[in-house]
């Protein structure tokens, strides 16, 4: 009886080890990730909903917008990452209060909460003297004074660090991102472990009295690592290029210490844009013609609506959607397919309506066309 007690022991435990065992370990690559874009008190809709569509590319990324309120509170605990968008630093810090740019700060350092910045956002994580920031990334912006140079879609190069975390990039000498007005970043004289991952090439001084060759040759990418969390910012605006959109939830992946996964093809574009388009007063004239054509004739509208994407034109997101509800069929047609190739995933709910309500019936199947297409650009086909 003894025997049998000790063999029915030593099987049960045998079965318990082998429970044990093959019971799955739950990793941060098999959970979601909850990001919060800072909303400083509604200023930059643009910006804030641009950073939201972008986050949304990735399948494993639930974003919502949060407020200094929940940062200083422990809801913020329940997030793995912060992203402060474009707009305008100082109205973010002065959002977020002396004590909230602390607790920004202790999250980072000792909760491992990640932060990443973009124009805006990148200015407030700086170390910049005068200016109210956060002193993350360890780099200082220079030249504010003249902050208001211009803006355009800008070439870049990575560094081999920052082939790492873009390897979709690693074969390409230059790429493309917009720019508007973000900082001039240098080394700060600080204990930061920082690390420069991109290089913008352009020299962007287009406004009178803004000095040349000053934003050429300086950070476009950084990151940092401080206690136990990683910070990353954006000089551009990568989350509102065509193409380029994906970099955003990526260095969030990164930032996270999440894997690194890839992107479908049709977010994925780097070939997009060809060349780099400074803002200049001729091409200031030209986008503000091919503006007024998209309330046009019909003919204007749809040269319009090529020309604005052709151009790279900051606001042809805020128009195209509207185009869906002209009174010519291939007008609506031609805005659909816009809208894919502009990835304004913003617009499914117009994109829609637009389906139900169309009449005109190859008119419609390019809307049907559209719409499954704009869908397969969300992680996972979300809703």
């Amino acid at each position: 009886m003894k025997n049998l007690f000790n063999i029915c022991a030593f099987v049960f435990a045998l079965v318990l080890i082998s429970t044990t065992s093959c019971r799955r370990v739950e990793t941060k690559s098999d959970t979601k990730l909850k990001v919060g874009v800072f909303d400083k008190n509604g200023d930059s809709p643009w910006c804030i909903e641009d950073a939201i569509q972008a986050l949304k590319i990735d399948p494993s990324i639930d974003c919502e917008v949060i407020r200094a309120s929940q940062i200083v509170s422990d809801e913020i605990l329940d997030f793995d990452a912060i992203v402060f968008p474009g707009g305008s630093g100082r109205s973010e810090t002065q959002s977020l209060g002396e004590s909230g740019m602390d607790r920004v700060v202790q999250l980072v350092k000792d909760k491992g909460i990640a932060v990443v910045g973009i124009c805006a956002g990148a200015y407030i994580m700086s170390n910049t003297p005068d200016y109210p920031c956060l002193k993350l990334t360890g780099f200082e912006a220079i030249d504010i004074e003249h902050d208001h140079r211009g803006h355009g879609l800008a070439k870049f190069s990575l560094s081999e660090e920052g082939k790492k975390i873009f390897p979709e990039l690693a074969d390409r000498d230059i790429s493309f991102c917009q720019y508007y007005e973000g900082p001039v970043l240098i080394s700060a004289n600080d204990e930061v472990e920082k690390t420069d991952l991109g290089t913008m090439l352009s020299d962007v001084h287009t406004v009178e009295g803004s000095p040349a060759d000053m934003t050429n040759n300086r950070p476009f990418i950084v990151s940092a690592k401080l206690g136990k969390g990683k910070v990353a910012s954006f000089v551009g605006h990568p989350e509102c290029t065509p193409g380029m959109r994906w970099m955003l939830p990526r260095i969030v992946r990164w930032a996270t210490n999440s894997e690194m996964i890839s992107y479908p093809k049709s977010v994925v574009r780097p070939d997009f844009f060809k060349n780099e388009i400074i803002y200049t007063k001729d091409i200031q004239e030209l986008q503000t013609k091919y503006y007024a054509n998209l309330s046009g004739t019909k003919e204007e509208k749809l040269e319009a609506i090529d020309k604005v994407i052709e151009l790279a034109c900051w606001s042809s997101k805020k128009w195209i959607p509207g185009m869906l509800r002209d009174k010519d069929a291939d007008v609506r047609a031609k805005a659909s397919r816009a809208i894919v190739l502009l990835e304004r995933t913003d617009a499914l709910p117009d994109l829609e309506m637009a389906v139900v309500n169309e009449k005109n019936d190859d008119c419609k199947k390019q809307l049907q066309t559209s719409l499954q297409d704009l869908k397969l650009i969300l992680g996972k086909n979300r809703k």
